[in-house]
């Protein structure tokens, strides 16, 4: 009778390995299949996945070489491309009894692009994005992280050619379902990133992950170089920075649908117009000669005298759907910096929970 029992546990146990096996062979496979049948139908985009792999001891699958492109437009550069995506159970959670997901991007990138025509544009705009999150994965998503991932902004038709980038972003969004059993804005975001691949920046949130536009943020840009901003200043702006850094922060509230705050940028040494570089060097024409004078003119006057930085501080509030900027408050904040102040670079503190400030005071 023994022996009978132990041969019958062997075969239960051989056939569920057997199970797992076919399982582990198969089921990845037919995810890739059944995945790329949902990405097709995305409004204006289609994505498609390489293949996926699984994990069964963690509860994880991942997505290699995810891509999203729009149909029918731009075909230069991908709307979205990912290296892999790796879904696993929250065993943190888990143990707190929820049944929730984490998300780990590995080299996202994210290319919005700027074009002539609707066609030659791509902004994601039009595509239904929680859909996509929701057909990867059926378990509420708790945590998200990103690697390595890089924000770009392109045209190219401009003449110079556009490319802009926020690169090296490290980035944590936690709590999404409120598994601490907090009240309000229980849901964090730290993210800290390059611009083009040198000033540093670094992003903090709080949001109510139940409630739809309630949220703070706090944005902190150092130490930007001008000059790699001369393709998009002359492209759109028709000008040419020779020199000079920038700085910005920047905080933003928004309750019940209505948006407020403002955003503090700094800029030292600003030089825009070079005879030797723009008449001598680079042959430039006289309406650009001139064009780029009176810039570097207006920046002469609105700069301090005590400390060359141009600075000013733009408000702003209004419903989501239609942030208003208030321009003669900008505009009245410029002058009266030549005259009167430089801002230093600190957060204000408008707001209760706002002020992780990541850096100290930067007006020396």
């Amino acid at each position: 009778m023994t022996k009978q029992r132990l041969n019958r546990t062997l075969i239960w146990v051989g056939v569920i390995a057997l199970l797992l096996l076919v399982i582990h062979l198969t089921l990845p496979y037919w995810l890739t299949k059944f995945l790329n049948k949902r990405l097709e139908n995305l409004e204006g985009y289609k994505g498609h996945i390489d293949h996926v792999s699984l994990q069964l001891y963690r509860g994880a699958y991942q997505l290699h070489d995810l891509s999203i492109v729009k149909v029918d437009g731009n075909k230069q550069v991908p709307f979205v491309r990912v290296d892999e995506i790796d879904i696993s159970l929250s065993w943190r959670a888990l143990f707190k009894g929820a049944v929730v997901a984490d998300f780990v991007f590995y080299e996202p990138e994210v290319n919005f692009v700027d074009g002539e025509s609707e066609q030659q544009s791509q902004s994601g705009q039009g595509a239904d994005w929680r859909k996509v999150v929701n057909d990867l994965t059926p378990i509420v998503i708790n945590k998200v992280e990103v690697h390595g991932g890089t924000i770009a902004f392109r045209n190219f038709q401009s003449s110079p050619s556009v490319n802009i980038q926020i690169n090296n972003i490290e980035a944590t969004l936690n709590n999404l379902t409120n598994v601490d059993q907090g009240n309000g804005r229980v849901a964090t975001l730290d993210v800290t990133a390059n611009a083009l691949n040198d000033a540093k920046m670094i992003v903090n949130a709080e949001l109510d992950p139940f409630v739809d536009d309630d949220f703070i943020v706090a944005l902190r840009c150092e130490e930007l170089s001008l000059t790699m901003f001369n393709d998009l200043a002359k492209a759109y702006a028709g000008l040419d920075f020779k020199g000079g850094t920038g700085q910005l922060v920047s905080e933003i509230q928004a309750r019940d649908g209505a948006l407020s705050g403002y955003v503090k940028p700094l800029f030292k040494d600003v030089d825009i117009f070079d005879w030797e570089q723009d008449v001598e060097e680079q042959h430039d024409n006289p309406f650009q000669i001139a064009w780029e004078a009176i810039g570097g003119g207006v920046a002469g006057i609105l700069t301090n005298s005590d400390s060359d930085k141009v600075a000013t501080r733009l408000d702003f509030s209004g419903q989501l759907d239609n942030p208003e900027i208030g321009t003669w408050q900008t505009i009245k904040n410029t002058l009266s910096n030549a005259f009167l102040e430089a801002y230093n670079t600190r957060f204000e503190g408008l707001f209760e929970s706002s002020t992780k400030e990541a850096a100290s005071d930067v007006n020396t």
